[in-house]
């Protein structure tokens, strides 16, 4: 396995043995019958879940307690990734390219209809789709994956800008902006951040470059695009003895027409580097889990128009990934303990029921079809 520089990866142990990547149901007493729950409503909130040894791919109406009592098994250094009306599961083997499965909302609950692919590259993290060709961030690569998204087959590439002397690019992020693909790279010299990262913009017709925007901040690591603004976390950058160094973290906004980029938080303000995010578009307030430390990610709101910090989320500890649902105006959170919910209107975080024995959540996404 490739090391990254992300929260997410850097607390990955040994990956497991089994080199298959077969889909499969589970059935057992556990979760009360397989994946053949029928699918309520067009939005599925998607929860991936993983130890050292495996993974599962679970899912739930954003509106419901329970998650459902589905589930698929991926290798376990795995991520679930959501663009326009498909889903799509990024898993990586250690030494071996990596395997994107397809997956259509409404087929969720039908493994022989779920498509997969062997990538030519390794350590694929994000997905993105404009028209019918579906776009792969690969981390230690110097391109982009292209592939068919009807067939799940990739077809192509598209080369990244070579940013240092024999340096991957180092992609963390892809977005599609109508035909703009817009990728964050982290900057890097034997694994440490030493330069503010780049937005790379790739018009995907031509797959010709378009421009490069230097971040003010170090070593991006998520990003949200809405209404013209991409908003990227930066994470903490490690020292040498595996120690937090977030002075050059935080989350910042690029004004996509302006190209100007604006600090919101930096890692101070925040307590910690900043790691995942998701936006409330409706109120404007950007949530951010944030770590200092090993073993504490909490997340904390950031206000866009004031560019305040406010108060830590109550009964959140140590936050893997965040997911705002615009619809059911509530947050998920997948945390160790579980997948919580947090609900603004109320100020109170819920954790989700039919978790008994699962594995615990660490990559959400929410589809809407």
């Amino acid at each position: 396995m490739t090391q990254r520089t992300s929260l997410a990866t850097f607390r990955r142990s040994i990956p497991a043995l089994a080199l298959s990547l077969a889909l499969f149901a589970c059935s057992d007493d556990k979760n009360n019958g397989g994946n053949n729950d029928k699918i309520e409503g067009n939005s599925l909130l998607l929860n991936f879940t993983r130890n050292r040894d495996t993974g599962e791919l679970r899912w739930m109406h954003p509106d419901s307690a329970n998650l459902s009592n589905g589930a698929l098994a991926f290798e376990q250094d795995s991520r679930v990734s959501v663009a326009k009306e498909n889903i799509f599961v990024l898993s990586n083997l250690t030494g071996a390219p990596g395997t994107l499965a397809c997956i259509l909302p409404q087929d969720i609950g039908d493994e022989s209809k779920i498509m997969q692919n062997t990538l030519t590259g390794a350590n694929p993290y994000e997905a993105a789709v404009i028209g019918s060709k579906g776009y792969i961030a690969l981390y230690e690569k110097n391109y982009v994956e292209v592939f068919n998204v009807s067939t799940c087959a990739p077809s192509e590439k598209i080369d990244l800008p070579t940013l240092e002397e024999d340096a991957p690019a180092n992609a963390s992020t892809i977005k599609a902006s109508g035909d703009t693909l817009l990728l964050t790279l982290q900057r890097l010299e034997n694994w440490a951040a030493t330069k503010p990262g780049l937005l790379v913009r790739i018009n995907a017709k031509t797959k010709t470059l378009i421009d490069t925007i230097q971040l003010k901040l170090y070593n991006p690591s998520a990003s949200v695009l809405s209404n013209g603004k991409l908003y990227v976390s930066a994470q903490s950058r490690y020292n040498a003895d595996y120690s937090y160094d977030y002075t050059k973290s935080g989350v910042e906004v690029v004004d996509l027409k302006t190209k100007n980029s604006e600090v919101l938080a930096t890692g101070e303000q925040l307590g910690g580097g900043a790691y995942s995010i998701a936006l409330d578009e409706a109120n404007q307030i950007l949530y951010v889990s944030t770590s200092a430390s090993w073993g504490s990610s909490p997340v904390k709101p950031v206000n866009l128009a004031t560019k305040s910090v406010g108060n830590t989320l109550p009964d959140i500890l140590d936050a893997s990934d965040l997911i705002f649902d615009k619809e059911g105006k509530k947050l998920f959170v997948a945390e160790k303990s579980g997948l919580k919910v947090y609900n603004p209107a109320t100020k109170k975080t819920t954790t989700i029921g039919n978790q008994d024995e699962l594995l615990p959540p660490s990559s959400l996404a929410i589809v809407n079809f």
